[in-house]
């Protein structure tokens, strides 16, 4: 499909039935799509950013991501070629991108023979992005095309509630089940320095010298020993030895996951993320039988063990955590406080406390107490997708 088709009226109001933007934003990216047409510079632009993802004869995610390279930053609304002829509506030319490259998207998904309806739920998280931006800047724009590459590129899709994207595990975790109950065990890779309290070392930007250690793992033919990770998420220093008779290693970093990411707009709802994991254990088994999967993983503020002692009991936050072993991850409190209040930074005495969440985070901090990411896994059943 040639640019200029892309960024027709027509086109982008056919795209809409699967981008589903609201009169207003659709609005506001007819108005930035009629701008770039008539210019030559935008244009050509637009065109070599895209030229080489339609000009793909693979329909696959890996060559799409190397087609793709260079793109956010040629369609980075703040370049002054952008911002010169587009001014205000700058941050809409990611938008225009995004329009232009669903063509490639649904001939990817038809290959595959997924349903439309995925790839709608799936871009659903345009509108999203699209809401943050207009909430910080006051018009409508896009400042995560980085992100949303990967939907378009087949590699994250949303199923149900959460979203999911296949990938070779980097957490430093190793999980032992043992042979006959099939109980399991997190313990940390080697390597890692923890803090005395069990977190990695850095974690909110504290570092310890004298009371840091270094994890260990060791295995031969006798067995295994090395450091456990407690469900609460932190690293203890208690060594344990596992005998190789009775245990064995379940998953280890480098093995195939499925990433889960939980966008912004709906309950947490525990029976929804139950059946989210369900689908996608069904749909990546379907339709990508060759990608093996053997966890779920997933990385997020939702998962400071520390926000199950400040919000009910009964929270759907409480309940997601139950669903995971939580380990730790290098973090800090900025991205809870970006996804809560707006702001990576947090002042308790002027902060907004219109909502449960928001006074618990800001009693805590008045405290002088701070949050934290944190990891959690879950294995999947091995006979899952036969």
């Amino acid at each position: 499909m040639m640019v200029m088709d892309a960024l027709s009226e027509g086109s982008i109001l056919d795209a809409n039935r699967l981008l589903g933007l609201p009169e207003e934003p659709l609005a506001s990216v007819l108005e930035a799509a009629a701008i770039v047409r008539k210019d030559d510079v935008l244009m050509e632009l637009l065109r070599q950013g895209v030229v080489g993802v339609h000009a793909l004869t693979d329909m696959n995610e890996t060559a799409f991501s190397e087609a793709v390279q260079g793109l956010p930053a040629l369609a980075d609304g703040r370049s002054d070629r952008v911002r010169g002829i587009l001014k205000e509506r700058s941050g809409l030319f990611a938008v225009l991108v995004v329009a232009s490259l669903l063509p490639w998207t649904i001939r990817f998904y038809r290959s595959k023979g997924i349903q439309e309806s995925i790839l709608a739920d799936t871009m659903s998280d345009l509108l999203i992005w699209m809401n943050r931006y207009h909430a910080e800047h006051g018009v409508w724009g896009l400042d995560n095309l980085t992100w949303l590459l990967h939907h378009l590129g087949g590699r994250l899709f949303r199923l149900g509630r959460l979203q999911f994207v296949h990938k070779m595990s980097d957490h430093d975790i190793i999980v032992m089940r043992r042979r006959e109950s099939g109980r399991t065990l997190l313990f940390s890779e080697g390597g890692v320095q923890y803090r005395s309290d069990g977190l990695v070392n850095g974690t909110n930007g504290n570092y310890e010298e004298e009371r840091c250690w270094t994890s260990g793992f060791h295995q031969d033919d006798g067995g295994f020993n090395g450091y456990p990770m407690i469900p609460t998420g932190l690293a203890s220093q208690r060594l344990i030895c596992l005998s190789a008779a009775d245990w064995q290693v379940a998953f280890r970093r480098g093995d195939p996951v499925l990433d889960m990411h939980i966008p912004e707009g709906e309950p947490l709802l525990p029976e929804a993320c139950e059946e989210s994991m369900r689908r996608a254990i069904t749909f990546f088994c379907s339709y990508f039988p060759e990608k093996p999967i053997k966890a779920f993983v997933c990385v997020s503020w939702l998962l400071d063990s520390q926000l199950a002692d400040i919000v009910p009991a009964t929270s759907n936050i409480t309940a997601f955590q139950r669903k995971l072993h939580l380990f730790p991850v290098l973090s800090d409190e900025r991205e809870t406080y970006i996804r809560v209040f707006g702001t990576d930074t947090l002042d308790p005495a002027t902060a907004r406390s219109d909502t449960g969440l928001r006074r618990a985070i800001i009693a805590f901090a008045a405290r002088g107490q701070r949050l934290r990411g944190g990891g959690g896994l879950r294995l999947i059943d091995p006979v899952g997708c036969k």
